[in-house]
């Protein structure tokens, strides 16, 4: 049963690539396998009456390390046959702790010019949380939750995913609470550069959009959301 689980799961996500942890996690197990035996191999030739506490001394310190070294290899090995078998977090699955956030936010600092500029909340959230896309532009700050591992935080990437990939072109924040990075913070990109957000202001500046938005809340694709912001704009 856990086998027809398990290649369920391969196939839901990347068989090539799932193949391919497992040969490497089989690969390294194997290999780590004579280093974890070769201490008991040392250490049985210490029996009978002619080994001496400075031989068991020397030969136990001689054996930890190839002991150590091979439950390490073993264990990356073992963790990647299981990780093959182990599905991605649904970035939709996690539920909201907080209620939906600013409409829109603003980059005003970034090492990279392509991410200044404003984003827009889009209607539905990624792993529990609000997430935003530039105007006419595939930039976006999402929160990635270790869905395929790696470690939790905001993320700034300019292409386009569901959530569940470990992407941050342009830079990531670790964090493992709810709340938006707003402020002038020090990413994660590009040897620690500052990156400043804000909330927008500007969408109260435009009689009747805050009911143009209500509209259109909801809508199944970001991207016409996106389309439809734009036309009022215009």
């Amino acid at each position: 049963m856990v086998l027809i689980l398990g290649v369920a799961q391969m196939v839901s996500v990347g068989i090539g690539e799932r193949i391919g942890s497992i040969i490497g996690g089989v690969f390294l197990f194997f290999f780590g396998l004579p280093f974890t035996l070769a201490p008991f191999m040392i250490l049985g030739e210490m029996r009978g009456p002619d080994a001496g506490l400075g031989d068991a001394i020397f030969l136990t310190a001689f054996s930890v390390p190839f002991l150590l070294a091979g439950l390490l290899v073993q264990f990356l090995g073992l963790g990647s046959i299981l990780g093959a078998f182990r599905s991605t977090i649904d970035p939709g699955s996690i539920p909201r702790k907080l209620p939906p956030g600013p409409d829109g936010i603003s980059i005003t600092e970034h090492p990279d010019s392509g991410y200044l500029g404003d984003y827009l909340r889009q209607s539905e959230a990624i792993n529990g949380r609000d997430w935003f896309r530039k105007r006419d532009s595939a930039h976006r700050l999402y929160y990635y939750a270790q869905n395929e591992g790696g470690s939790p935080g905001w993320s700034l990437d300019d292409r386009d995913d569901s959530g569940s990939k470990d992407w941050f072109n342009g830079g990531w924040f670790p964090y493992d609470g709810f709340e938006l990075p707003m402020g002038r913070k020090q990413w994660n990109v590009d040897d620690g550069q500052w990156v400043f957000i804000q909330e927008l202001e500007s969408f109260a500046s435009k009689e009747g959009y805050e009911e143009y938005l209500e509209s259109i809340r909801g809508k199944p694709s970001p991207v016409a959301k996106v389309t439809q912001e734009k036309e009022w704009w215009k």
